[in-house]
């Protein structure tokens, strides 16, 4: 049975093996492939977060606030979108807002 993600559920996902400048480790990152579209594709796209914190670097970043089982405060990294085989893809510590997944939405449109 395909592993079914959420669009807005914050993940653990290992970002190993990277290349140079790519963010890596495990760390937590948004879903945002359609609901449908992740029980259909081995992959996902994903943007991950970053507890460097960095203020007013918007679209590049967006601020997600602790939560649930997100532990820090933290960006996501809108230039760091990717898509990555669901098999990265680990539990799931908290979800995101309409209104946060809308401003994402936003940040990723502006920047490109």
């Amino acid at each position: 049975m395909s592993k079914v993600l959420n669009k807005g559920d914050i993940c653990l996902v290992d970002f190993e093996p990277t290349k140079k400048g790519e963010i890596g480790k495990l760390r937590p990152a948004i879903i945002l492939s359609d609901n449908q579209d992740t029980t259909i594709f081995a992959t996902a796209v994903v943007i991950p977060l970053s507890s460097l914190v960095i203020k007013d670097n918007q679209p590049y970043r967006y601020p997600i606030s602790k939560r649930q089982k997100l532990e820090k405060e933290s960006d996501a990294c809108i230039y760091e979108i990717r898509s990555l085989s669901k098999n990265r893809v680990g539990d799931k510590i908290a979800t995101i807002t309409k209104r946060e997944l809308e401003g994402i939405r936003q940040a990723l449109y502006d920047l490109l």
